[in-house]
């Protein structure tokens, strides 16, 4: 830039309403050379750096510092300053130079720009409004772009030092104008394009002339081919039409013949069908005589002979029961008849035993009695002796004493000896409560035992009784079981019977229809054909023909065969590619020509209407039976005819729909009626399917289960019967004959817990009795302890009474004689007491004897009653063994008169087997003959209809050959093969079926599409090197862009490793391509060293390195791009000192050739300047600009709160 004389600058820039400047305008008088704005911060030096962005059309509002446009426009102040209504920049160049560079006759070009407060623009040029578009493309022609580097403004080199090397790339593509190669490009590509469209369309067109000029030579063999081809098909036609009618006539002769014998021969058949029929019926009379012997055996004797074994098993039980019963109460008897035998026995010796003891107590009782009289006798003499004293009178008292102890020693003795009584009755009256005590427990336990038994016995009984329900419900069953049985026989003999003729039926009519499929499909060969290739698998979706996929009854077989006719022939598919495959195959062949429906194409069309009005049966399609995969195939054939019962139902509702009756007859919407007599079509009574072979394997199944069930049922019968009768009934009887038994046993424990309840209460009664006793003796007792402590007392006093007398007769001499008189008393005493004792025992004895005897009386009393009843029951057994005797001869004998009955039955079923199968020999050789019967009137009726056809063909042949002209005259003796005829026939009309449409013109039509494909072969010439000189074009434009991305990129690279040098003067710097062969792939790296540090990528330097090195290059752009003017806001603002020196120096050298605008607060900046302008803001915030000295604006910067230099450098 350097050296270079700028021809437009900027003179003057007028400000109005702008931002911080007030509602006033404001001008900026500029000059060419170095301009430095600079203030305090915030007073609006940028604004002026802004002012210039909007003139020249910048639109984005975040680059001249505002969040909307419309935010230039200065909004007022706080101390009264009102909002202005809109603001304009005008922006005055010089354009006196001659040739002027603006192409504008003025000298000086105003351009201006408004904005209000909406925020619409206007441009003005000159005073007259222009649109923004004309405005930048005015200013480009002298190098002023918005988007270009003339104007530097706050942070861009910030942003510049952070910009990608593809980012970078770009800019060096913009400046290259790379833009223009690039739509030069497009263009050429467009072209390109459109070339080889055209290049396509011209090669498309000449390949559809050179397939037209194939097909039009193809056409041109075809037409003359096809003239070829009528003469022959014409000339064969009359040969085959002539000789197809003298092979029927021969044919007719042939059928006449076979007809005739085939009467004959059912003649003969239905005589033999007859005597079988009448063999037949006669088996049916012997079988029906079979049963019933069977039946009446199995009802009514063996029925009756259960019965009664079940009765006599019964009795038996229940006489067996009851001479059971009888032995056990004899063994009882007899058994207690022993231990009471045994009981005497041992009384008997318990008694002799106690006689002893009595004998020997009287003798010793009355020695006794014999001393004490001696004793008293003795005492006598002496009180004689003793009453001979002087002391008559102590005697006298003595002897009243003497009188009265004896009184008392008699009255104590007494006492004594009705005590022992009375004790020893106490004793006894003991031993008798103990003994009824004891007996009660025995008894309890007795009772206890026959309850228990008793319980034992009704619950066994209880459970016998619910076996025999239970038994009797199995028995009742199994003799429903049996009726059942019997019944599910009769039925499956009537099942047999119309499986084997249903077998037979199905057989016949399969073959039959086996027969005829196979010579329709033989004299049809083009469905054989078709046929062949689907069981084959050579061809994938052949279902088969109408009549295969379909099946009826056979009572609307008739009116199916009618309403189908021959469509039911037609050959179902899977699609229309199938049905090419198919067509292909029988041309190929030379089958003749068949019928397809491909399942995707056919569209049926099915009537719908009211089936249930009276006499129809109902639609066609409802009657037949299909798979629903070929619905609409069966649909086409069936579904449009309604099947009714009659004529006159057909024409009732035939004129709205097409109906057929069961006889055939058909009435159409049209008014057209057909019918008569009705024979069958060869062609078509196959194609409705009367029953599906797969039918018989399950009906031979069906019937061999049936004869199987049969067997299974007879012996099922024979195995019932064993069960009942062998079985459930014995076990019946048994249980039966148990429960009778335990009640007999119950009734027995019953008597006995009767007979044991009165006897405890007999013991009960005996034991309050002896209880009362033992209470009166007691009491007895109590009155003679009583009575005897009386006595003692006055013993006692009597004593002391005799011891003061006896004292007295001391003293008279008499003490002698009464020493002795006490010595015998005592021992009379003792004496005494020995009697007493002894008579006490005696006493016992006795008792106890008298006791025994009574029980001994009462056991033989029992003994003589138990001998009396043993006869009775020895006798009645004998009787119930003679009743016995006569049941089990007369159950053997009915047991043996079952078994009879069971090989009668036996005899009876063979015999019944053996007469139904004879019987169905019978009934086989008569499904034979009716089958060979059907067989031959299905081929009379063949033969008739056959005859009749061919007469009908002749007359139609003939006609034929007369109404087309087809005359032929056979050669004498002359052979011809209608088959080879036929194949001919079929391969010529074959041939001229494949041609396609024949097009006469063909010849006249290929020598134009001939001259035609010349044309077009030269034009796709001519487009075709076109096409390559447009490709040569482009290869060009992509030289030539690549030469001029290198110029640019070489000449900056060059000035700014220049610039960077005066900047850092021991620094070095470069530009670098990632690819050098392709640089429009990669990116372009900055590369510096400042200061001589290693180099590196400008974005790996620090803050004040990467301000440098972006203004150097820059400043490199500028000087490859130059602009009429340029405005820097603070580039300065992040570099050092010594920086901001070089880079001021440098700016000064720059402005020689051009004018510069910087905003810069920093001195040596300021000091480099030409001329120097100053902002300031008052205290009305309102921006000032004024022209100031160095000094003073040096002033103004020292008072500037700027940055460190540390910080700056550090940034």
């Amino acid at each position: 830039m350097a050296g270079e004389e700028t021809l437009v600058h900027i003179n003057r820039l007028v400000l109005e309403n702008f931002k911080s400047y007030g509602r006033r305008k404001i001008t900026l008088n500029l000059t060419k050379g170095l301009t430095v704005i600079s203030g305090p911060n915030g007073c609006g030096k940028s604004n002026i750096s802004d002012a210039v962005q909007f003139v020249i059309g910048q639109l984005r509002s975040k680059n001249i510092r505002s969040e909307k446009l419309a935010g230039v426009i200065f909004s007022g102040t706080k101390e009264g300053h009102k909002t202005a209504p809109h603001a304009k920049v005008t922006l005055i160049l010089d354009n006196s130079k001659e040739p002027k560079q603006i192409p504008i006759a003025t000298d000086e070009v105003h351009i201006s720009r408004k904005v209000y407060q909406d925020g619409r623009s206007e441009y003005l040029l000159n005073g007259s409004r222009i649109t923004r578009g004309e405005i930048i493309d005015t200013l480009a022609i002298c190098g002023i772009s918005i988007d270009g580097y003339n104007v530097i403004r706050q942070g861009e080199i910030a942003n510049f030092a952070s910009m990608s090397p593809l980012q970078i790339r770009n800019l060096f593509e913009e400046i290259a104008g790379i833009a223009a190669y690039d739509e030069k490009k497009e263009k050429a590509q467009k072209n390109l394009d459109d070339a080889r469209t055209k290049l396509r369309i011209a090669t498309v067109r000449l390949e559809e002339s050179m397939k037209n000029l194939t097909r039009l030579e193809k056409e041109k063999e075809d037409a003359l081919r096809y003239q070829e081809l009528k003469v022959r098909i014409k000339n064969t036609e009359a040969k085959l039409i002539h000789a197809r009618i003298r092979e029927m006539k021969e044919r007719i002769g042939e059928i006449t013949t076979n007809i005739d014998s085939l009467k004959e021969a059912q003649t003969n058949a239905e005589t033999t069908i007859e005597n079988i029929e009448t063999a037949i019926k006669s088996y049916d009379d012997l079988l029906t005589e079979a049963k019933a012997k069977v039946k009446d055996a199995t009802t009514q004797s063996f029925n009756t002979l259960s019965k009664e074994i079940e009765g006599l098993t019964k009795e038996l039980s229940e006489e067996t029961a009851k001479k059971k019963q009888i032995s056990i109460e004899l063994d009882a008897l007899k058994l207690r008849k022993d231990t009471m035998e045994n009981q005497l026995e041992t009384i008997f010796e318990e008694n002799s035993e106690l006689e002893g003891y009595t004998t020997s107590t009287k003798e010793q009782i009355d020695g006794a009695d014999v001393t004490l009289q001696k004793i008293q006798e003795e005492l006598d003499s002496k009180r004689k002796a003793l009453e001979s004293s002087r002391s008559s009178e102590i005697m006298d008292q003595l002897e009243e004493i003497r009188s009265n102890t004896t009184e008392m020693n008699k009255r104590r003795s007494e006492y004594e000896s009705q005590l022992a009584i009375y004790n020893n009755n106490m004793n006894i009256t003991n031993s008798k409560i103990d003994e009824r005590e004891k007996r009660v427990v025995e008894v309890a336990g007795i009772l206890a035992t026959f309850l228990s038994r008793k319980a034992k016995y009704l619950e066994e009984i209880s459970e016998d009784e619910k076996l025999i329900r239970d038994l009797e419900v199995k028995v009742s069953e199994l003799r429903e079981e049996l009726e059942t049985v019997e019944k599910e026989i009769d039925d499956n003999e009537l099942n047999v019977r119309e499986a084997a003729l249903n077998i037979k039926r199905i057989q016949t009519e399969i073959i039959t229809t086996k027969k005829i499929m196979a010579e329709v499909a033989d004299r049809d060969k083009g469905i054989k054909l078709v046929l062949n290739a689907r069981d084959d698998k050579k061809i994938q979706g052949i279902y088969g023909t109408v009549g295969e996929l379909c099946k009826t009854h056979p009572k609307y077989s008739v009116a199916l065969n009618v309403t189908a006719g021959n469509r039911t022939d037609y050959v179902v598919v899977e699609d229309d590619e199938v049905a090419a495959k198919c067509l292909i195959l029988v041309k190929n062949a030379k089958a003749g020509r068949i019928n397809l429906l491909p399942l995707n194409k056919i569209k049926p069309l099915v009537i719908n209407t009211d089936v249930k009005e009276k006499g129809i049966i109902g639609r066609a399609i409802d009657l037949v039976e299909f798979d629903k995969k070929y619905q609409k195939a069966i649909e086409f054939v069936f579904g449009q005819t309604l099947i009714v019962n009659n004529l006159d139902t057909a024409r009732r509702i035939g004129f709205r729909h097409r109906s057929v009756t069961l006889e055939g007859d058909v009435v159409n919407p049209t008014g057209l009626m057909t019918g008569g007599f009705y024979k069958g079509k060869d062609r078509t009574r196959i194609s409705v399917i009367v029953e599906d072979e797969t039918q018989l394997p399950v009906l031979e199944e069906a019937f061999i289960n049936l004869q199987e069930e049969r067997k299974r049922l007879l012996e099922y019968r024979t195995e019932i019967a064993k069960e009942l009768n062998e079985e459930l009934l014995q076990q019946l009887n048994d249980i039966i004959k148990n429960r009778d038994l335990k009640q007999r046993e119950i009734k027995i424990t019953e008597e006995e817990i009767e007979n044991r309840s009165e006897e405890n209460l007999g013991i009960q009664t005996e034991l309050e009795e002896l209880t009362k006793e033992h209470e009166d003796i007691e009491v007895k007792i109590e009155e003679l302890l009583t009575a005897r402590k009386d006595v003692g007392m006055t013993l006692d006093a009597l004593l002391e009474g005799e011891m003061k007398l006896k004292e007295e007769l001391a003293i008279t001499g008499v003490q002698g004689i009464l020493g002795e008189i006490k010595t015998k008393e005592s021992q009379q005493q003792e004496i005494g007491d020995i009697i007493s004792n002894l008579k006490m025992e005696h006493f016992k004895i006795t008792t106890n004897l008298e006791k025994n005897l009574i029980v001994v009386k009462d056991l033989k009393e029992q003994i003589e009653g138990i001998e009396k009843q043993e006869p009775d029951k020895e006798k009645e057994i004998n009787g119930i063994q003679v009743v016995i005797d006569g049941l089990t001869k007369n159950l053997e004998d009915k047991k043996v008169n079952r078994d009879s009955l069971f090989d009668l039955i036996e005899q009876s079923q063979n015999e019944q087997e053996r007469l139904e199968r004879e019987q169905r020999e019978f009934r086989e050789q008569l499904e034979v003959e009716r089958k060979q019967q059907t067989q031959n009137l299905l081929l009379i009726d063949r033969l008739v209809v056959e005859k009749t056809n061919t007469d009908k063909q002749i007359a139609e042949l003939e006609e034929l050959a007369v109404e087309r002209d087809l005359p032929y005259i056979f050669a004498e003796d002359e052979v011809i093969d209608i088959e080879v005829l036929k194949e001919v026939m079929t391969g010529l009309k074959a041939e001229l079926e494949s041609l396609p449409e024949i097009n006469m013109k063909a010849v006249s039509q290929f020598e134009e599409e001939q001259e035609l494909n010349n044309e077009l072969l030269e034009k796709r010439k001519l487009v075709e090197k076109d096409f390559e000189a447009i490709s040569k074009a482009i290869n060009d434009i992509e030289s030539e862009k690549r030469e001029k991305f290198m110029a640019v990129f070489n000449n900056i690279s060059k000035d700014f490793n220049r610039i960077f040098g005066i900047l850092s003067p021991d620094g070095r710097a470069r530009l670098e391509l990632d690819d050098t062969d392709d640089p429009f792939s990669g990116g372009v790296n900055i590369m510096a060293n400042p200061g001589g540090k290693k180099i590196l990528s400008m974005l790996s330097l620090s803050g004040g390195e990467k301000s440098l090195t972006a203004l150097a290059m820059i400043f490199s752009i500028q000087r490859y791009k130059p602009a009429p003017f340029y405005i820097f806001d603070e580039i300065d603002a992040f570099l050092d000192i010594n920086n901001v020196n070089k880079v001021a120096t440098l700016v000064r050298e720059m402005s020689k050739g051009t004018q510069i605008v910087i905003i810069s607060l920093r001195a040596p900046m300021i000091a480099a300047a030409e001329k120097i302008f100053g902002v300031t803001a008052g205290e009305d915030r309102i921006s000032q600009i004024v022209s100031v000295s160095l000094d003073e604006i040096m002033k103004i910067v020292e008072k500037t709160d700027l940055t460190s230099e540390a910080e700056v450098y550090d940034y």
